[in-house]
């Protein structure tokens, strides 16, 4: 049985490999007035909604973790990124987020995160932040789902029967080199 630091490590590198087909198809499959047009939705525009869902790892495995929230400067929303930008900055979340993950432990996970924010102390167990941010991407690729098909373009929908995830490593398929 895996444990739940092995579950939460999948999960994060699920996300990882859905992120970047997003990624692409924002790029490839949507043109560029429609990526960044105003929709009504958690953030103006598509892209904007996958900015802040690196944002969210930055803010919440990054300055708040580290306790250096004064440090933390948003990344800007309503900016027209390249899709070289975004690939740099998904690059650079990700490498961050791989790297932690790669030297937690068990124990780690009941890590209590303290940081003063806005004359508060918050206080969450790493455990929850890690959880926390898994259910924040999928339910903004959930949203992206939404817009994409609002556009009557087919997202890069993920699923169980993905061949590279959640099939027992028995039956994978393993890339041909």
């Amino acid at each position: 049985m895996k444990s739940e630091l092995d579950s939460v490590k999948e999960w994060y590198k699920y996300n990882s490999y859905a992120r970047k087909k997003y990624l692409n198809a924002i790029f490839t499959e949507i043109p560029e007035e429609e990526r960044y047009k105003k929709r009504g939705a958690s953030h103006p525009s598509i892209i904007d909604i996958f900015i802040h869902v690196l944002d969210g790892y930055r803010y919440w495995l990054i300055y708040f973790y580290k306790d250096e929230l004064s440090e933390y400067e948003p990344l800007p929303i309503g900016k027209r990124y390249t899709r070289s930008e975004t690939e740099a900055e998904e690059k650079k979340v990700d490498s961050h987020i791989m790297s932690l993950l790669e030297k937690l432990t068990p124990d780690d996970l009941e890590h209590e995160v303290q940081v003063r924010e806005d004359g508060d102390t918050l206080q969450f167990q790493l455990r929850n932040v890690l959880i926390h941010m898994i259910e924040e991407e999928l339910q903004h690729r959930g949203e992206l789902n939404a817009l994409f098909w609002q556009l009557d373009i087919d997202p890069p929908i993920m699923s169980v029967r993905d061949p590279n995830f959640f099939l027992p490593s028995k039956t994978r398929h393993e890339p041909h080199r």
